[in-house]
């Protein structure tokens, strides 16, 4: 029987996509300063991390922090850099955009889909979903417009199971919505009673050593015991 549930990690090190397959992992979110959110990875970033990897790479479209409301320049932008990251081999990418009113900006998606159908990319609608005004309608927009998926934590800070057993009922199974935002081992059984199957999740510590007289010492490490406690847990409770 096919396995329902599906695994995606976060990073921003290439390093850090070796062996994610072997530990179970089924698709890899790639982005730069995770930090802030996570926004557009460099081209090198994408090209290494899809050479290091066997599974699906999406890369997150996000040109800076703060709001999902882009100006015509950063739109612009965002076009250039989806033709980059398809140059760079990756199999989808991540993306959002709102008005200024927060509702969804259908215009700009509708270029984006056009542009990504153009290399064959897939999409995930990232949690911009979580602060639009109408999520029920933007929900049935984003399913008109052919987006594969929706990352949402269901409208709060951390996973909220409730919030999104509502919104799975909303998608009536015609567009995967995956849960993401303090999404671990100790809460999968909850989310998988819910009704969710798609998690997203960073998985990642950082380790310093003693002695860091001017604070350029210390790096990000992927941390694999999370990575594997969430897949025993959201897999056992099948």
């Amino acid at each position: 029987m096919e396995d329902p549930i599906e695994i995606e990690i976060a990073i921003e090190e290439p390093k850090h996509a070796e062996g994610l397959h072997v530990l179970g992992v089924n698709r890899i979110e790639l982005c730069a300063n995770l930090n802030e959110g996570g926004l557009t990875p460099t081209f090198g970033q994408a090209r290494e991390t899809v050479a290091a990897t066997p599974i699906p790479v999406y890369a997150m479209l996000r040109p800076r922090p703060g709001n999902f409301t882009y100006s015509l320049s950063e739109q612009h932008q965002m076009l250039l850099d989806l033709d980059m990251l398809a140059k760079a081999g990756v199999g989808g990418i991540v993306v959002g955009a709102l008005t200024r009113d927060k509702q969804l900006d259908e215009r700009f998606i509708q270029l984006i889909v056009d542009r990504a159908k153009q290399y064959n990319l897939g999409i995930t609608f990232h949690r911009a979903f979580d602060v639009c005004v109408n999520p029920k309608e933007t929900l049935n927009q984003l399913v008109g417009l052919g987006i594969e998926r929706i990352l949402t934590s269901g409208f709060a800070s951390k996973v909220d199971p409730i919030q999104l057993a509502k919104i799975l009922t909303w998608s009536n199974n015609t567009i995967q919505i995956q849960a993401g935002s303090g999404v671990n081992a100790a809460v999968a059984a909850t989310l998988r009673k819910a009704g969710i199957t798609a998690f997203h999740c960073t998985a990642r510590k950082w380790s310093l050593p003693e002695e860091d007289m001017l604070g350029f010492s210390g790096e990000w490490n992927r941390d694999d015991k999370k990575i594997k406690d969430l897949i025993k847990a959201a897999r056992s409770s099948l």
